[in-house]
């Protein structure tokens, strides 16, 4: 063997828990080790399960993010349900002009209106003066675009 090539070996080095204090003797290259967790303390061996170890924040950052993401779950939804509102007024359909003028002199100002004039029939959308078929195409399209479920049309 080559001479001062290997570490000092200590048979008597001191082994430290961070956690509970815990101090013990054993052989190593150092004379002094710190452990994070030792036997004494660690859930598995105290059968303490119920406990989680929490190193560096670990567990703390993981609920942060679960929480994050139930947040932007419910942000998600809320968008969905206001886009498709029955409350949205009609001139966000961009029916253009006289489209518009005609619904809105008919009394329908919002989508809801409108849809339930469709249930009764096209006949009952048609009926309204100034609002033609080309017009009730592109509203059904509108809705469509927007998330609507259109009802079906007796």
């Amino acid at each position: 063997m080559k001479p001062d090539i290997h570490p000092t070996y200590y048979p008597e080095a001191t082994v430290t828990c961070a956690a509970c204090g815990n101090t013990w003797t054993t052989g190593s290259t150092q004379p002094e080790i710190k452990t994070e967790i030792c036997s004494n303390c660690h859930p598995f061996y105290t059968g303490d399960l119920q406990r989680i170890v929490d190193t560096e924040g670990q567990v703390d950052r993981f609920y942060k993010r679960l929480q994050a993401r139930e947040e932007y779950v419910k942000e998600q939804e809320a968008k969905a349900n206001a886009r498709t509102s029955p409350a949205r007024e009609i001139a966000e359909l961009n029916l253009g002009k006289r489209a518009t003028d005609a619904l809105l002199k008919a009394g329908v100002t919002n989508v809801g209106e409108f849809m339930k004039k469709y249930e009764k029939g096209e006949k009952e959308v048609l009926a309204i003066s100034g609002f033609g078929q080309k017009s009730l195409i592109d509203a059904k399209k509108a809705l469509r675009a927007m998330g609507y479920e259109l009802p079906e049309a007796e």
